[in-house]
């Protein structure tokens, strides 16, 4: 499938800046990404890529419903990834009429819902606190990048 990179919008691959110039996404990633810039300069196909990566496609993708699967075991959490914020959800019981007294396997099977319920949900918990270290991470890393780059161009302003 051909891409008319003309109409497209074209993704910095080192961080969201979208550009719609190819000249514009080059002196972007040339002031800005400085050490990548070599390597990203010479690929043949860095604007093929670019306008793959900014494409609807790739954002449908993205926002698509994810198949539930089944863990093999119960799920392990450590305990530092736990504790790293506080919960900002809470379980809660699922609501669900109380088994008879007389029907064993039903009440063992709503145990194992429950435990099954309680266990995904504190790990989903611990995902989301992950992701917002990562996301965290992530910001300060293009700070420090920034100042890096300045700190760079003062360092060869003393060489010359």
């Amino acid at each position: 499938m051909p891409i008319n990179l003309k109409s497209q919008k074209l993704q910095c691959p080192f961080c969201s800046t979208v550009s719609r110039r190819g000249t514009g996404l080059s002196s972007h990633v040339r002031t800005q990404h400085p050490r990548e810039y070599g390597k990203w300069n010479k690929n043949p196909n860095r604007l093929l890529e670019a306008a793959a990566a900014a494409s609807p496609q790739k954002e449908a993708r993205k926002n698509r419903p994810v198949s539930r699967v089944q863990p093999s075991a119960p799920v392990k959490i450590r305990e530092e990834a736990a504790a790293t914020q506080p919960i900002q959800e809470q379980a809660s019981v699922l609501p669900a009429h109380a088994p008879q007294t007389g029907d064993k396997d039903s009440n063992e099977a709503f145990s194992l819902l429950q435990k099954a319920y309680e266990q995904l949900s504190t790990r989903k918990q611990s995902i989301e606190n992950e992701l917002a270290r990562i996301e965290e991470l992530r910001g300060e890393h293009e700070a420090v990048t920034a100042q890096v780059a300045a700190l760079d161009q003062a360092m060869k302003a003393f060489h010359q």
